[in-house]
């Protein structure tokens, strides 16, 4: 009786997983092929969607199949465990909250598009406000006795909480700033020049590069696609991912963010195809899927001994203005601790420093200590705090990301934890091939590829995400790995 019971509850969950993936599919064709004039439209099927995914997920039999599961195996036990998580939360939601909250972020997503383009935070402000207060509500309705940032925090890293970020933080922000400190010192009197990448380099030829890295990572493209959008994303599941990257005169813009949502892919692709549509299935958590996509951008896309080969045999056959810039300089230039003003173009030091930023401005908007009105003066003081730059306009200021028009409060912090989880996989990871290097330096990703397929995604949700790290790694994750790799890596550059 009790796997005939398993196998019934199965069967509901994979209906419901299977109508979020199509609520995603339409999410993907908003922000990329969809005509401007769609998005009321979209509104509405959107809506309609979620409508249906929730009364689906909170049907009363959904919790009497779960509370007769018993006699389980390790995996399906895991399965029911999650699946009353997402049960007990979903229930506590109105259907007609999910209508109203899902409609608007779809209006406030595409009120910031025409903000971002005209570089006016008032044009989206008034959408903004009541799309935080649904965001709040949904929150409260989820645990009115928890604070309501926490709540938020979990849906995207689960049993994290804002006391629990913030001890990771804390040394994260120090260990940066005192990097920063060194590495401006070595390069006073010789700086790199990121003049180098002013080339206004042809879409077609950043487009055979993008092809170029979703082959070196493996990505198939019987399952995998590369688009456009205003804002990188990454959207699909098992055998449809998506990924799309933008495209600037400075290549390495889309260089970067295509090896970023690549790593995203990646992780999506891999989960365990024998558990698809079951929670154990998929991924566990944003900041377990962000240390893979970092750990693509970053720790492989910037890598000096990866730069080696791929810069002379891909980046200056595809595009011949780099023919005159030497590797040296072009690898000091991209590794370059330089502030920027937008968080997706930042270097990896100081990329930290604009995560804390978000994270201090969501907790105060949440609990009500600031105003969506002081938002723009607000995130423009901080940035000449944190970063020593001066916002002139809202598009490169509080317009530049899409995360908090779509409702996505919570989900900042994964990026930097991200961080914190990759480079200790990393450590872990030298064990196994103490010479990856030598093998990115022929071009070669696949054991590594393999090492992150074997460790991380092909575990999918087996294990929370603190209880994944200390499977791969044998202790909790520990701030202390990701500034070593950082001031090693540093070193070896610029001689500090």
């Amino acid at each position: 009786m009790t796997h005939t019971t398993y196998d019934e509850l199965s069967k509901k969950m994979k209906e419901v997983r299977l109508l979020s993936n199509c609520s995603s599919i339409l999410g993907w064709d908003m922000r990329t092929y969809m005509p401007s004039e769609g998005i009321e439209q979209r509104g509405e099927a959107l809506s309609t969607l979620g409508k249906i995914t929730h009364v689906k997920m909170t049907d009363p039999q959904i919790g009497k199949l779960i509370s007769q599961c018993s006699g389980l195996e390790k995996i399906q036990q895991r399965n029911v465990e999650l699946w009353k998580r997402d049960y007990d939360r979903e229930t506590k939601i109105p259907a007609d909250l999910v209508i109203r909250l899902t409609k608007q972020s779809t209006k406030t997503e595409g009120k910031w598009y025409e903000a971002k383009r005209k570089q006016d935070f008032g044009l989206v402000k008034p959408d903004l406000e009541i799309l935080l207060e649904l965001v709040k509500e949904r929150a409260q309705a989820l645990d009115a006795e928890k604070p309501m940032y926490d709540v938020l925090l979990d849906e995207y890293e689960p049993k994290m909480t804002a006391a629990g970020i913030n001890s990771y933080f804390t040394p994260l922000r120090d260990g940066v700033i005192k990097l920063i400190k060194k590495y401006q010192d070595a390069v006073a009197d010789n700086p790199p020049d990121i003049s180098i990448f002013d080339k206004n380099i042809p879409v077609d030829a950043q487009k055979h590069v993008s092809k170029w890295i979703m082959n070196f990572l493996g990505l198939p493209p019987n399952r995998s696609r590369v688009d456009e959008a205003e804002h990188p994303f990454t959207t699909g599941y098992a055998k449809d991912v998506r990924i799309t990257t933008h495209y600037q005169e400075d290549p390495t813009a889309a260089i970067y963010s295509t090896f970023h949502e690549g790593g995203h892919a990646l992780y999506n692709l891999n989960t365990p195809e024998e558990h698809w549509y079951t929670a154990v299935g998929d991924t566990v958590s944003m900041g377990i899927h962000e240390s893979q996509s970092r750990f693509c951008e970053n720790i492989v896309g910037k890598n000096p001994t990866f730069l080696k080969n791929f810069y002379p045999n891909v980046v200056q056959k595809y595009m011949p203005a780099f023919q005159s810039v030497d590797t040296d300089t072009f690898i000091k230039s991209v590794n370059a601790i330089i502030p920027s003003k937008i968080r997706i173009y930042a270097d990896e030091v100081t990329y930290n420093l604009h995560i804390i930023l978000r994270f201090e401005i969501e907790q105060d908007l949440i609990a009500g200590k600031i105003s969506v009105a002081e938002l723009p003066s607000i995130w423009n003081d901080k940035m000449e705090k944190y970063l020593g730059m001066k916002i002139e306009n809202d598009a490169e200021g509080v317009l530049q990301d899409t995360h908090w028009y779509a409702g996505l409060f919570g989900y900042f912090p994964t990026y930097a934890l991200g961080n914190i989880y990759n480079s200790q996989m990393l450590a872990t990871m030298k064990t196994s091939i103490p010479n990856w290097e030598e093998q990115l330096a022929s071009g070669d990703f696949s054991k590594i590829r393999n090492w992150l397929v074997s460790n991380v995604h092909n575990k999918g949700s087996l294990y929370d995400p603190i209880d994944l790290m200390e499977k791969i790694c044998n202790q909790p994750p520990d701030t202390k790995y990701f500034l070593d790799y950082l001031n090693e890596k540093y070193r070896s550059i610029y001689n500090l």
